[in-house]
């Protein structure tokens, strides 16, 4: 069974597929970041052991805590891939987008029971983005270091 954090000093040096974070408060928090009422952060604003983050390293990770039962987004999760589609037809084409002209990646903590729970880092998959239109994210990793060493190798591997 995978293990809940409860405290910020509880996060282990791997993270795996399962971890859980009760609320995207103590999830955002164990990542160095003050928590926004949003669904997602960006983690070049974080400090770990208070350094902050050279921001380049991660100017385009996020934490992103999205929830199957949103009211705003349409949040489809089948294993290796996330669907997320605003409700608003005007607003997810505004948001598909922005999107294909970003290189976001997204360290996904999914709710959707009562916790939030690890589900691996995403990329935006563009040639089925705008094929769908809508937003399709792939996995790309499966766990991750808590000093995300990973995470920034991965990003520096991309073309």
């Amino acid at each position: 069974m995978a293990k809940k954090c409860t405290t910020v000093s509880a996060i282990p040096r791997i993270i795996t597929m399962g971890y859980s974070f009760r609320t995207i408060t103590s999830g955002s928090a164990a990542f160095g970041l003050t928590p926004t009422k949003r669904g997602w952060q960006i983690l070049a604003e974080a400090r770990f052991k208070n350094a902050p983050i050279p921001n380049k390293a991660l100017k385009d990770v996020l934490l992103w805590f999205p929830n199957v039962q949103n009211t705003t987004w349409n949040n489809c999760y089948h294993r290796n891939t996330i669907i997320e589609e605003h409700k608003d037809a005007a607003k997810n084409l505004l948001h598909v987008k922005k999107l294909l002209k970003e290189n976001e990646v997204r360290i996904t903590f999914l709710k959707d029971n009562s916790d939030y729970r690890y589900v691996g880092v995403y990329e935006l998959d563009k040639n089925n983005t705008r094929k769908r239109n809508v937003c399709v994210w792939k996995r790309v990793l499966t766990d991750i270091s808590s000093d995300l060493s990973n995470v920034k190798s991965y990003i520096k591997s991309r073309p």
